[in-house]
């Protein structure tokens, strides 16, 4: 159903990450060096320096897909990433830094009203890249070497926080993607089903929260009966983004990839789509990728389906809800109703719930799926235990038991 093509980070991201990491280590090595070398930098130092300072920035304006960005602020800061390896010998640039600062507090000032929150930390890193290739070109006087110490110490600073907020990686385009988040003074676990373009479940922990493709489209993720945690659905286009979290005012992103691939098995939001999620992260937590059948009756759940109506006896009622399973459910309890001579009558006070919320004050028989799985088993007591670890407060189900099990 999932019809996934390559799997893994998208090899031009993987590239871009890869050159930041080079260009972070040679701008900041030479910026916290620099106060212990006496000597002014030579041509081929301030070249390399200036270089990779430049090359730098570009590729965090890339990573950070800038589109908060004021598109003339975007310009000048590549002019001015540009402009320091062109220059052949060293110069003060005092005026050039007033620019710098003026171009970067314009671009601060888009990103504070109309970035994500992770906008920040790639300033800084904008910042910094753009600082040092112009101090490259500096004569070594005490407060250059003071302020180039600094940019190394916020280059160094900017890189761990993309790195910790998780802005450098990249999920698997089209797998299932469980991660956990720091948001609001605690951590929320996060599962997106099928992590693929158009609708798809998001499943958190159970704590009051929204989700959505935009800081302007959010939507509360709630609780649903007969499942653990909260739910939403968020529509999510091709290819890399992120997925926006608003927990108590405080928000943060956390980066998508969709692939190109549209999701071809049943609509998520049907009623079976918690129980699939649900397969989906044990299989996750066994280090599968969680490409799993949609929920669906079987000849095991038709089997205990005729046993039920069978040890019921006598009248009894039906809840179900509005997916296959429930409707091909209720096929087999009125054909073996039929044979054994026992009426369906609705309002009786013996209950077969297939599906849905079962009516108060009555005795109720749940369908196999809805019966909580047997943990006494070696097996089931690691899903049970690595189930609360990875995702507090969820509960085993028997599908994800099954789906543990492979």
């Amino acid at each position: 159903m999932h019809n996934h093509g390559a799997v893994g980070l998208p090899l031009g991201f993987t590239l871009l990450r890869l050159i930041l990491l080079g260009a972070v280590t040679v701008a900041a090595g030479w910026a916290l060096v620099r106060p212990f070398a006496p000597a002014a930098s030579g041509a081929v130092t301030r070249r390399v320096v200036t270089g990779a300072a430049g090359v730098g920035g570009v590729v965090v304006l890339l990573i950070a897909e800038a589109t908060w960005m004021p598109s003339l602020a975007a310009v000048a800061l590549i002019g001015l990433l540009a402009v320091p390896p062109a220059l052949r010998r060293d110069r003060p640039v005092v005026a050039a830094l007033v620019v710098a600062a003026a171009v970067l507090a314009t671009v601060a000032a888009g990103a504070w009203f109309s970035g994500p929150p992770s906008s920040f930390a790639y300033i800084a890193l904008m910042a910094a890249f753009v600082g040092v290739s112009w101090l490259a070109l500096c004569p070594p006087t005490a407060l250059v070497r003071v302020v180039g110490a600094a940019l190394g110490v916020a280059l160094l600073a900017g890189l761990g926080q993309v790195t910790v907020t998780g802005q450098l990686t990249t999920p698997a385009a089209g797998d299932p993607l469980l991660t956990r988040v720091a948001l609001g003074g605690g951590p929320v676990d996060l599962l997106v089903v099928p992590h693929m373009p158009g609708w798809n479940i998001v499943h958190t922990t159970d704590v009051p929260l929204s989700v959505g493709n935009a800081p302007n489209a959010l939507v509360p993720a709630l609780p649903r009966d007969g499942t653990t945690g909260r739910w939403a659905l968020v529509w999510l286009p091709e290819g890399r983004g992120d997925l926006w979290l608003d927990r108590g005012g405080a928000r943060t992103t956390v980066p998508v990839d969709t692939g190109d691939v549209a999701w071809t098995g049943p609509d998520v939001r049907g009623p079976e789509g918690p129980d699939y999620a649900s397969a989906v992260l044990a299989a996750k937590l066994t280090g599968r990728r969680g490409d799993l059948p949609w929920p669906a009756l079987t000849e095991a759940d038709a089997a205990a389906l005729r046993a039920e109506v069978a040890a019921i006896g006598g009248p009894f009622s039906v809840v179900a809800d509005g997916s296959r399973r429930a409707a091909e459910a209720m096929e087999v309890v009125r054909a073996e109703a039929t044979r054994l001579g026992h009426a369906v009558t609705p309002g009786s006070s013996e209950v077969l719930v297939l599906g849905g919320t079962p009516p108060p004050g009555a005795r109720h028989h749940p369908a196999p799926w809805l019966v909580p799985p047997d943990l006494t088993t070696p097996g089931a007591r690691r899903y049970a235990e690595t189930l609360s670890a990875a995702f507090p407060g969820a509960t085993p189900s028997r599908s994800g038991l099954a789906a543990w099990s492979g």
